[in-house]
């Protein structure tokens, strides 16, 4: 995907980098673990995949390949091709469908999963980024315009998906 507005905060999050402390090396991953889980399950990655983690406002991403996405966590008004993408819900998008947050409704921090998860390269086992060590996710910074993001192949290739409708992927003709 490419990063067309990274927001006010926008990171790659997993479930963390542990077993460093004792050298001084933060865990990092994201501020809510269960929406990061979720999102993951709802896509089919292992639950500690990586996901981004957006705060507040203004994520504005091109899709350059067809996956599947998840968001949840809090509610910053995401759409997809203009479209309202509903909070816990797994949807298909296309190669150049825009996502976009818009207004925030309620939370702070929502979590965007993709079907084979986000694939930059893992610093000490983990991909999350610790801004202020600048480990991991993507250069251990937050995104910026124009950056372009892998994802891993797909997860669970076959495994039916909800589409807008509830109905699975494979139920809807997709």
């Amino acid at each position: 995907m490419t990063v067309l507005r990274p927001g006010l905060l926008t990171t790659v999050q997993d479930s963390g980098r542990w077993g460093y402390q004792a050298q001084g090396v933060p865990v990092s991953g994201p501020m809510d673990q269960f929406a990061s889980r979720q999102a993951n399950r709802r896509v089919g990655n292992d639950e500690r995949s990586a996901v981004l983690e957006t705060t507040l406002s203004g994520l504005e991403l091109r899709m350059e390949q067809d996956t599947m996405l998840s968001v949840t966590g809090a509610d910053l008004g995401a759409l997809l091709d203009g479209v309202p993408i509903p909070l816990n819900a797994t949807v298909a998008c296309t190669a150049g469908s825009i996502v976009r947050f818009g207004r925030r409704a309620r939370g702070g921090r929502a979590y965007l999963a993709f079907d084979g998860g986000v694939a930059t390269r893992p610093v000490l086992g983990s991909r999350a980024t610790h801004v202020v060590s600048g480990l991991g996710g993507l250069d251990g910074r937050a995104l910026r315009a124009g950056d372009r993001i892998r994802l891993g192949p797909a997860a669970r290739a076959g495994v039916p998906h909800a589409d807008w409708s509830g109905r699975s992927v494979s139920e809807a003709g997709a």
